[in-house]
């Protein structure tokens, strides 16, 4: 392989780690939102990330999980040296991250905001939002197909094409629930698999947080594309 080659092929592979990453909020990965201004990698395999978010005051908690998970990601890289995450433009910056990037946690950076535990409950609270909306999307397309709420409640992950339970899967293993092909194709919050006569009222709680997601999403690229221009939804690569 040529050492051009090899740097698109790292450009590539630090894109791919990045969009594993979700806003909390949004339940969508920071690569799709337009949250990715700038990625570079050094011929040392050093990598660097420079994000920037809607607005000037969005939530310093949801902009530190995503540097904080942005790094993690970069450093799942087998390759990677030092790497980077800089969250540009925003009014929490510099405590994001140098706070990020010496290791600390969001409570020593930010003392009486928030302690470690309650990060971690705020991380899960949408990662359960997702989970939920998940489950609704695949249901109302079942459901539309003639399937029974009998039917979808005996489901289980397998007996559907893997194509159709990627997200749903993604977001059981981030909650450290049954994932495999052999799980029910519903959960509720705690693992347990969703009765038929229970099944109606799940999918329309589903339905309401797919609905609060997808606004607050259109909101956010609105003031995005405001901020930055449409311009902004494109990554850059060095």
């Amino acid at each position: 392989m040529t050492a051009v080659a090899e740097a698109v092929d790292r450009v590539t592979a630090v894109n791919t780690a990045l969009a594993a990453v979700l806003d909390p909020e949004l339940d969508r990965p920071i690569t799709d939102l337009g949250f990715v201004r700038a990625v570079s990698v050094g011929a040392d395999g050093s990598v660097e990330a420079r994000l920037r978010l809607p607005t000037y005051f969005c939530a310093p908690n949801f902009a530190w999980l995503m540097v904080e998970d942005a790094r993690r990601a970069l450093a799942g890289l087998a390759w990677a040296g030092e790497c980077t995450v800089v969250l540009e433009d925003h009014f929490a910056s510099d405590e994001i991250n140098q706070g990020v990037g010496c290791g600390r946690s969001f409570a020593e950076a930010f003392p009486g905001l928030a302690d470690a535990d309650r990060m971690e409950e705020l991380r899960a609270v949408f990662l359960r939002k997702g989970h939920l909306a998940a489950q609704a999307g695949l249901g109302k397309r079942l459901l539309e197909r003639g399937w029974t709420f009998r039917q979808l409640a005996d489901a289980v992950l397998g007996d559907l094409p893997e194509r159709l339970t990627v997200t749903l899967r993604r977001r059981r293993t981030l909650l450290g629930l049954p994932a495999n092909a052999a799980a029910p194709l519903f959960l509720d919050d705690e693992g347990h698999a969703v009765p038929a006569v229970g099944l109606e009222r799940h999918l329309l709680r589903g339905r309401t947080a797919g609905v609060g997601i997808g606004t607050n999403t259109e909101l956010c690229e609105g003031l995005l594309a405001t901020r930055y221009g449409p311009r902004s939804r494109k990554e850059e690569s060095a």
